[in-house]
């Protein structure tokens, strides 16, 4: 019992205990959270780690869009570029498989010079209507490594909940000039998704439908691609 407690003790210092022990979303919200959710708020969460700079952050936002839909629109990637504020670039460099891309980012960055980096990316779907989309920077000019995961869920009818969570070391050069901006960027960055979602929902249902046929090729391909091919 206590390697039990212990095990689901790193899951939770990890960010993925929810996804893997069957865990809701909602569930991972105290009551007042709960009820800021429904009201339609953000909730943010940051939990210091030992030995990091800047905190892990959790964002949790309600969506009037099905899990789908949200995660469709986010694993287009390079769209990226057109609604997420600051990112100035978004292009898929490789293709590993049809679920796990690199994608090369440039980021608008005040004082200093923008970021470029490439994170890979990938997306599984955990059950029916939940996805996980995790990424994993390989390299950038000013971050020494970040890690994080978005998650969709079924919320009430027609909607969703999604989690965002992310993890950045940062160059040590930058870490206090930016650490305010970078979580204040994260809260922008779901409710960017957020809104994008619902404009594709209710403004260009043509465009959704052929995102989530995208989607839903890449979850059910059983065949990767050439690991070796540099084409996207």
């Amino acid at each position: 019992m206590r390697f039990r407690f212990l095990f689901i003790q790193m899951l939770f210092a990890l960010g993925v205990a929810g996804s893997l022990l069957g865990v809701a979303l909602i569930d991972e919200l105290s009551s007042e959270q709960r009820s800021a959710v429904a009201a339609g708020s953000q909730v943010v969460i940051r939990e210091d780690i030992p030995g990091q700079p800047w905190p892990r952050v959790r964002v949790y936002q309600r969506v009037h869009a099905l899990p789908e839909e949200v995660a469709a629109v986010f694993f287009d990637y390079e769209k990226a570029k057109s609604y997420i504020p600051d990112v100035l670039e978004s292009q898929v460099s490789k293709r590993h498989s049809p679920r796990v891309f690199e994608v090369d980012y440039k980021v608008e960055v005040p004082i200093l010079p923008d970021e470029m980096y490439t994170a890979r990316n990938e997306i599984e779907l955990l059950q029916p209507g939940s996805y996980r989309i995790s990424w994993r920077v390989l390299k950038a000019i000013q971050t020494k490594a970040a890690v994080g995961n978005l998650r969709v869920e079924r919320y009430g009818d027609g909607e969703s909940l999604i989690c965002y969570i992310n993890l950045v070391t940062p160059a040590s050069s930058v870490a206090v000039l930016l650490k305010k901006l970078a979580m204040e960027r994260m809260g922008k960055i779901v409710a960017a998704i957020a809104r994008e979602s619902q404009k594709q929902k209710t403004q260009a249902p043509r465009d959704l439908a052929r995102q989530v046929e995208i989607l839903r090729a890449a979850i059910s391909a059983s065949t990767p691609f050439n690991p070796s091919s540099d084409k996207p």
